[in-house]
């Protein structure tokens, strides 16, 4: 099936998978509707800390572990499709993100304006 992913529920960070080397932005709190919490590295094919969360994957919402205070699944937003797949962008754009923009980004359209920037697409 291929990469694909999400951006952070609360900071519009692009979540991307563990071989990129940013754990800043590969360690994640996944969120269900029934209020499961699962925490660990994503690996970029659905899966965090080992559990498949493909059959949920629309509903599931993924919050950067450095940004999750503890909020529920109904108190956040959703988490929208990152745009590379958590793997097929430039290391500008994940160095911006660290280093730029550690507490993320206001908006998605904030992510995607500095991702049209920055990540050589």
């Amino acid at each position: 099936m291929g990469y694909f992913s999400k951006v952070c529920a609360k900071s519009n960070l692009p979540v991307v998978h563990s071989d990129r080397g940013y754990s800043s932005l590969n360690r994640v709190v996944a969120l269900l509707p029934n209020g499961t919490k699962i925490t660990g590295s994503y690996d970029g094919y659905g899966r965090v800390d080992g559990i498949e969360l493909h059959e949920q994957w629309d509903d599931v919402k993924f919050v950067l572990e450095q940004h999750y205070a503890g909020e529920s699944y109904h108190d956040l937003g959703k988490s929208k499709d990152e745009l590379a797949q958590g793997h097929f962008m430039s290391n500008d754009f994940l160095l911006y993100c660290t280093m730029m923009k550690p507490n993320g980004f206001k908006t998605y359209a904030g992510y995607k304006t500095a991702f049209h920037k920055y990540a050589n697409w």
